[in-house]
């Protein structure tokens, strides 16, 4: 007669997990994990609007940068990580720090670009630059004898 045995989905799903991988994401263990925001970019006449999935990231935990054409969106993601006796915990959202580069183009006003963070989302608003027209000269033509 087989024993009965109390089914866990939790040791279940975690059974394909590679162990040494289990015991380096443990606290104390030598995995440093990095995670990269969903960025969705909108490009119209008058300006480009980046936006992030910040949900959990109080604006004082980024920084949003420009240099040399490179938009970069930067932070950390904090955790309240609380466990009792012999809990089992699951997660699948990220914490840690963070770094996103998205390239801009150069006809952008980089001293304009403004970020507001609202309901989890960072959005980036970089206004472009009034296309400049080309000097025109006129050439003197000479006839030729």
């Amino acid at each position: 007669m087989a024993d009965v045995v109390r089914w866990n989905p939790f040791d279940e799903l975690m059974s394909w997990w590679p162990r040494d991988l289990l015991a380096r994401l443990q606290p104390g263990g030598s995995a440093t994990l990095q995670w990269s925001p969903r960025c969705d970019v909108k490009e119209a006449d008058n300006e480009i609007v980046v936006y992030a999935e910040l949900p959990g990231v109080a604006s004082a935990d980024m920084e949003v940068t420009v240099r040399d054409g490179l938009l970069t969106i930067r932070g950390e993601k904090r955790t309240e990580h609380t466990e009792g006796e012999g809990t089992k915990t699951y997660t699948e959202r990220f914490f840690g720090a963070f770094e996103r580069s998205l390239t801009i183009p150069g006809y952008v006003e980089q001293e304009a670009i403004q970020a507001n963070l609202r309901d989890g989302v960072l959005e980036v608003r970089i206004p472009k630059r009034k296309p400049e027209e080309p000097p025109t000269r006129k050439i003197e033509i000479r006839t030729s004898q």
